[in-house]
């Protein structure tokens, strides 16, 4: 922990004591909390964890926490009660203006702890496609379904896919800017890329080399929110799972390539995961997979 951690740190630790006024022993689970998550960035990220290490964290950094914590037998009542640890940090440097925001903030616990990523089946995916082309001003609908082929067919996140500019897509190439301003290249093809340019041909709005290529009706950058709610709208509609979101996407796209037996390194590379960690949570929904296929062709006791 470098010297302005530990100062923000101990700073913390004064203002749960005091002004919140947590028990002590209270007090003293939450700090076991926090050193444990600084701990884990510190290794996830191999690098000293920094204000913008702190900034950047979300809910793949979280969830791959929560998994190191349960394959060590901690319960998802401790997840739980570190989770209210963490969530205590993050609104006291937004309080002391530390830092603008928080990702971390906006996480429901329960639903949240309980489920290790929950990817979609290949006929809900494309149920949820379909509803896409059902968008009647052309535009809009190339937009919104260039971005959640992306997140599905690239396993790109929502942020990194609506950072994309023009001057990101090369002939075979798309240029990915990550977290932390980690960037990596990945091929991407030829009938997407058709698709995406075609895209922007439809856009009313010019877009020149170093725009953003997805933008809302105004002409500005598409906000996630309007990804998030459209998602929301067609899981009501549709009936899909409750965790139903963008990010379920991403979740897909790694439990696909895991079921057709691709490797870890390789999944680690095109997701832009720091540490192989956050790759292996995918490896217990591979698990369940895996059991299912058991299930159906292993012979039961009654042919023994």
């Amino acid at each position: 922990m470098n010297k302005q951690i530990l100062l923000i740190f101990n700073n913390w630790k004064s203002w749960i004591e005091n002004e919140k006024r947590l028990a002590f022993k209270t007090s003293q689970s939450y700090c076991i909390d926090l050193k444990s998550f600084l701990h884990f960035l510190s290794d996830h990220n191999n690098s000293n964890v920094d204000l913008t290490t702190i900034i950047n964290a979300d809910e793949d950094d979280l969830s791959s926490w929560f998994y190191e914590r349960l394959k060590k037998g901690l319960s998802h009542r401790s997840n739980a009660r570190a989770l209210s640890s963490l969530k205590s940090f993050f609104t006291f440097l937004i309080t002391k203006k530390l830092i603008p925001s928080s990702k971390i903030l906006k996480i429901k616990g329960p639903k949240f702890l309980e489920s290790l990523p929950r990817p979609l089946t290949e006929s809900q995916t494309l149920k949820l496609l379909d509803d896409i082309k059902t968008e009647k001003e052309r535009w809009i609908m190339m937009r919104n379904l260039s971005v959640l082929i992306l997140m599905w067919g690239y396993g790109m996140r929502i942020s990194e896919v609506l950072n994309l500019k023009l001057k990101d897509f090369y002939m075979e190439d798309l240029r990915i800017i990550g977290k932390g301003g980690k960037i990596r290249v990945i091929p991407i093809e030829n009938e997407i890329n058709i698709f995406i340019k075609k895209m922007i041909k439809e856009c009313p709005y010019e877009v020149k080399s170093d725009d953003f290529i997805f933008l809302g009706k105004k002409g500005g950058k598409l906000k996630p929110e309007i990804i998030q709610r459209l998602i929301r709208k067609i899981r009501n509609r549709l009936i899909l799972p409750e965790n139903t979101t963008p990010h379920s996407l991403r979740h897909t796209f790694a439990t696909e390539l895991l079921q057709n037996f691709v490797d870890l390194r390789s999944i680690q590379e095109l997701l832009g995961h720091s540490s192989l960690s956050t790759t292996q949570k995918y490896t217990s929904v591979n698990k369940d997979h895996l059991r299912e296929i058991l299930e159906k062709n292993h012979p039961s006791t009654d042919d023994l």
